[in-house]
């Protein structure tokens, strides 16, 4: 018997649903009966309206066996739930099909003031850097640093290495063996029984300065190699925690230590093992190792404070770094750095060949990637979310906060299913936002609360799945009941934030500025305190807005003043000072 597509209409509550069924041959059963399922209870949405979503509880049959009915009633045919959400399944695999994902390494170094660096998937923004000759980067850099004073109290030593402020070299950055000849015992003795003022010691830098603080130092060496990244003293073999299958762990660690390795030395295998042999590993290993011994020889021949190895510039170390196997391109629009990348991978990679492009288009290079205006948004407190959620961004010193908040985002059915999406875009973007600023120190994220512990679970999962990715050394606390994130960051280098923005002179970084009023009552009670230090004139020097208020609205209160005390106040206006700003001169005078 052909199959025939009949119209199945079920009206329930003034709700009408037309399904398609097929008529199927009839099967008796045992009791002579045919086998019909239940009316089941479910959700369609009402796609009436491209601009409006609503969803009805409406009723629909899930049929197995059916006979077939005749329908009497007039009207559209409307495609089955189930193929509709085929139908979308396969939208939403073409839609993923067509969206460039490809790993892109973008060097941006046409300009010699800056030089910018940026990882893109596509045309988003995953990682970015960059460098200004001006504020140049010590992290990595080693020196022969002298030691100026001692502090106790902290268990510190500051040390002259030549670059500005001096660095600040705790206690637990001194290796044992520099001074477990000088003391006897056991434990970690005082840090004033081990060091001395004048005591030269060989320091890597390992945090750049930051606002006032100075660099911070430690005497653990570590030399960073395509690879392998080599700490000599030090007596460990690490594997990337990004590697994180067992067997391969295992198989890379019985390769490398089937390899001629020195002695007293330790080793890092970074994430690039992954897809390396035993010749590039052993290549690498060589390199390191020569390389160790020329820094030893020449720090013992040069004179304290001073550089005695310099780390690769930011394209070299872009590549070194984060070259992996899924990197589709490096495009770059300089020529000499172009023809340094392409040496250096030459160098360190001889049997591999990575596509390395030389950016010829007038077009500039991150225009041409879409990326200049998530580059601009990198500095602005307020993040998007997709759902109309927004991030909020604080930041003092040492602590950054970041708020969650849901927004005009209404497409939820309740209030605990709009907290859980809010919060789970937030989490993906809060990831990227804390990469992309370098946000390093405490971080505290306030999450819209809620109250399933399932559902915190699942955020508090998800953000340690995605800061695993971070190249920083990270540490996650528990969401707690009030949906409150704790973590803190190492800071690899000085945010984007910090390379290109200035305290701002009027509000000196707070953000806010008093009215011109505000500004008029304090110039005012100040003069107000001068006439009491002595008999003189004043002359008060202030912005046009200030000015007016001064001389039209509180003119009777400088009269009163001019009166009681029997001197004169000038007020002038000067449109070169700023609203909060006012100058403030007392004169000697001989007749009043």
């Amino acid at each position: 018997m052909e199959s025939k597509t009949e119209n199945i209409t079920i009206e329930n509550n003034q709700n009408t649903v037309n399904l398609e069924g097929k008529r199927t041959k009839k099967r008796r059963y045992w009791r002579g009966h045919y086998k019909k399922k239940k009316i089941a209870n479910t959700f369609t949405e009402d796609t009436s309206s491209e601009n409006q979503e609503q969803e009805t509880t409406v009723e629909t049959i899930k049929v197995e066996q059916i006979d077939s009915i005749e329908d009497n009633q007039q009207g559209q045919k409307t495609t089955p739930k189930r193929q509709r959400f085929k139908k979308n399944i396969k939208t939403e695999q073409t839609n993923s099909a067509q969206r460039d994902n490809t790993k892109r390494i973008l060097l941006n170094t046409t300009y010699p003031i800056e030089n910018r660096v940026a990882i893109v998937e596509g045309n988003i923004l995953i990682d970015f850097y960059v460098e200004s000759p001006t504020r140049q980067q010590l992290k990595g850099n080693i020196y022969k640093g002298v030691v100026v004073s001692i502090l106790p109290s902290l268990q510190a030593a500051f040390v002259n290495f030549g670059q500005g402020k001096n660095g600040f070299l705790q206690l637990r950055e001194i290796m044992p063996e520099i001074y477990q000849d000088k003391i006897k015992g056991k434990g970690r003795p005082s840090i004033q029984s081990i060091l001395k003022k004048g005591d030269e010691l060989l320091v890597q830098v390992d945090k750049d300065e930051h606002d006032n603080k100075g660099a911070t130092l430690t005497t653990y060496i570590s030399l960073a190699g395509r690879y392998i990244v080599m700490l000599p003293g030090q007596q460990r073999i690490g594997i990337s925690r990004k590697i994180e299958n067992r067997q391969d762990r295992d198989n890379l660690k019985a390769i490398f230590n089937s390899l001629k390795l020195p002695k007293n030395m330790g080793f890092i295998l970074r994430t690039a093992c992954s897809d390396s042999i035993e010749t590039e590993l052993n290549r690498d290993l060589k390199y390191l190792t020569k390389l160790w011994q020329v820094i030893k020889k020449y720090a013992e021949t040069i004179k304290a404070p001073a550089l005695v190895y310099k780390e690769h510039d930011l394209a070299l170390k872009t590549v070194r770094d984060y070259l992996t196997s899924d990197t589709a391109e490096i495009i770059v629009d300089s020529k000499e750095t172009f023809s340094s990348i392409k040496s250096y991978i030459k160098k360190i990679t001889p049997g591999r060949a990575f596509n390395v492009i030389y950016h010829k288009d007038n077009k500039p290079l991150f225009s041409l990637y879409d990326i200049e205006s998530q580059i601009d948004r990198l500095n602005e407190p307020v993040v998007t979310l997709p759902s109309k959620g927004y991030l909020i961004f604080n930041k003092t010193e040492a602590l950054t906060a970041i708020d969650v908040n849901s927004g005009r985002s209404k497409k939820e059915d309740n209030i605990e299913t709009t907290a859980f999406n809010t919060n789970l875009e937030a989490v993906n973007e809060i990831a990227r936002q804390i990469r992309l600023r370098d946000i390093g120190g405490l971080i505290v994220i306030d999450f819209i609360d809620m109250q399933s512990s399932k559902n915190r679970k699942i955020i508090e999962q998800k953000m340690i799945e995605l800061i695993n990715t971070d190249k920083a050394n990270i540490e996650i606390t528990p969401l707690s009941k009030f949906c409150i994130l704790e973590m803190t960051r190492e800071r690899i280098r000085p945010s984007y934030a910090e390379s290109t923005t200035i305290k701002c002179p009027n509000c000196l970084g707070s953000g806010i500025i008093k009215s011109a009023n505000a500004i008029a009552l304090s110039a005012l009670r100040e003069i107000h305190n001068k006439l009491f230090e002595s008999n003189s004139s004043i002359t008060c020097k202030a912005s046009v807005d200030v000015a007016n208020i001064l001389t039209n609205l509180l003119r009777q209160e400088i009269t009163n003043l001019e009166k009681s005390f029997g001197i004169r106040i000038s007020v002038l206006a000067d449109a070169s000072l700023i609203n909060s700003k006012y100058i403030i001169n007392i004169e000697q005078i001989n007749n009043l």
